[in-house]
């Protein structure tokens, strides 16, 4: 055979595996599909009871919004709670995702930040607003309230929104 040719060989083909048998799975008692069940319903009812008129809504803390939009504050007027988008309805708060000018994003921050702190400050509850249940853009809309004053009240007495008058005003 010549130096530059390379002897091709054949492979050996591998024996075959026997299957894995695997253990086999016994379905769960009724007593235990039911308790699932039951559990699953009591936490339905839970995150969609918060919408009744004054139910308390605070389920847990909140955050600025990721990935996941389940209790959690977009900007200073508008958050997710149980998964639902809600538009606080009595205040309106400068924009954070398409501001006119760079004051109205320094003001819808700190707006944001103090609504996220406001709603982990304790319970709450959530009064539909008047007029109609939802905006345009199928955001629930309600009035946050503790104590007997509202959040959008409170935001409103330290200069980081106004009181909604019906329509967008310009913050520039």
């Amino acid at each position: 055979m010549s130096d530059n040719v390379i002897q091709f060989r054949k492979r050996k083909k591998p024996k075959p595996t026997k299957p894995i048998k695997r253990p086999r799975q016994t379905p769960s008692s009724p007593v235990a599909l039911i308790a699932v069940v039951g559990v699953a319903a009591a936490l339905a009812v839970v995150y969609t009871d918060f919408s009744a008129t004054g139910a308390p809504a605070q389920a847990s803390l909140f955050a600025r919004c990721g990935l996941v939009k389940r209790n959690c504050v977009i900007d200073g007027d508008t958050l997710y709670m149980g998964g639902e988008k809600i538009r606080v309805a009595d205040m309106d708060t400068p924009e954070v995702s398409e501001p006119k000018c760079a004051s109205e994003r320094a003001l819808g921050e700190r707006a944001t930040e103090r609504f996220t702190e406001l709603l982990n400050a304790g319970p709450f509850q959530m009064r539909a607003w008047p007029e109609r249940d939802e905006d345009q853009y199928g955001r629930k809309l309600r009035v946050l309230m503790r104590d007997g004053r509202s959040l959008g009240d409170i935001l409103v007495s330290e200069g980081l929104a106004r009181t909604w008058s019906g329509r967008r005003e310009p913050w520039c």
